[in-house]
């Protein structure tokens, strides 16, 4: 009963954490209302959670050991719950209001984005650690799906609107309230030395470059699609809606199936996972319709649902339970670094090519791909130095 309501606890987290994407539909919309503003500037509307994301995903770990985790994700959830509020009611009175409150957002994204797997990792064990992380990544994904569709709608009467959105940051806290158990961490001598002891392996900074390369390709969809919706004539925000609720309908029913995926490609399944989403990318670039943004959205969101349950147990179980946290904060801000760094580099790629942003699909799909190779070669080279082979 008590690893049923942690259960609910930590899904109701997950099914949280894409909320800072949103805004990916209200780009185009943004950047009408605010004439004459440097397009990066709105870009950072999207990519700023993820820089914060980073700061507390590496925070929280450290943070972990002398806090009680409720606390921290509590903390992490009114955040989010002062972000969306402060952009729903200000948001259209300047884009630096729009610019501060993602600030609280990425607050919210990288403290329990870390927590939600420090969690798992905790309190469940072996096959059925990774069986809840892929139901984890189900969750983050239905819950995407809602979260987009409804603001995507919401967007379509007004763009301020879709942050109504944001008020589900209220039963979740609620809920968190009444079924997460307060942990009081308290670090014996023994464990302290075993801490100490312990130590990041080749492994977990490999998968961190990885997550890293992820982030800032696949991020290229999120970033770009309102954008080349309505530059090539395809819709609106709604339209821009629909297709990341399709993306995120597909990355829910992949972590659904995670589990099963995972016992049979094993470690092949991170590289797998990269080659489908640098082919959806490239079917983005090469047809260019509105089917193939449907299918290259399915395709990047089963890359997206396998790749972060995937790298998050590789890593905590590359390492002892110690410092397993501070394993997932690493992969876990890789990932956040890649994601904020993702428009800096696709639009200087595109400008260097004379501003078509078609070329960014291109170029995120050439990177997803041979990060794909990367990480099948890289692991098989780790997997024979640990052998001794």
């Amino acid at each position: 009963m008590k690893k049923r309501k942690i259960k609910v606890a930590i899904l109701s987290i997950s099914s949280l954490l894409m909320i800072s994407m949103t805004a990916s539909a209200i780009l185009a919309d943004i950047q009408a209302y605010f004439v004459g503003v440097d397009p990066s500037l709105i870009s950072m509307v999207l990519t700023i959670p993820a820089l914060m994301g980073l700061v507390f995903a590496f925070a929280s770990g450290p943070l972990s050991l002398r806090l009680p985790k409720k606390n921290l994700v509590i903390f992490g959830l009114v955040c989010g719950l002062i972000g969306g509020m402060v952009a729903l009611l200000f948001g259209s009175t300047s884009i630096y209001v729009l610019l501060g409150c993602s600030l609280l957002l990425g607050v919210a994204q990288g403290m329990n984005a870390t927590m939600s797997m420090a969690l798992i990792a905790e309190y469940f064990v072996a096959e059925e650690s990774g069986a809840m992380m892929g139901l984890q990544s189900a969750f983050v994904n239905g819950g995407s799906m809602v979260l987009l569709f409804t603001s995507g709608m919401l967007a379509g009467i007004q763009w301020q609107m879709s942050y109504l959105v944001y008020l589900v940051f209220i039963p979740a806290i609620v809920i968190v309230m009444k079924n997460l158990p307060m942990d009081h961490p308290k670090v014996h001598d023994e464990e302290k030395q075993t801490e100490k002891s312990a130590k990041l392996n080749v492994r977990v900074y490999f998968t961190a470059v990885i997550m890293f390369l992820f982030g800032a390709f696949l991020f290229v969809f999120q970033t770009n699609i309102a954008l080349y919706i309505f530059s090539n004539g395809f819709g609106d925000a709604s339209t821009a809606g629909i297709i990341n609720t399709t993306m995120s309908a597909a990355g829910m029913l992949t972590g659904i199936l995670f589990g099963r995926m995972q016992s049979i490609l094993k470690k092949l399944i991170i590289p797998v996972s990269l080659l489908v989403g640098g082919l959806g990318m490239l079917l983005i670039f090469v047809i260019g319709s509105l089917p193939a943004l449907f299918i290259g959205a399915m395709c990047c969101g089963f890359c997206m649902a396998t790749i972060n349950p995937a790298g998050t147990f590789l890593a905590a179980n590359a390492v002892h339970s110690s410092i397993s946290s501070l394993a997932i904060a690493i992969v876990t801000a890789s990932a956040s670094v890649g994601i904020f760094v993702s428009p800096i580099l696709s639009n200087a790629v595109a400008n260097a090519c004379g501003g078509d942003i078609t070329i960014k699909f291109l170029m995120a799909a050439i990177g997803l791909l041979g990060t794909a190779l990367l990480a099948w070669v890289g692991n098989v080279i780790i997997d024979k130095n640990q052998s001794g082979v």
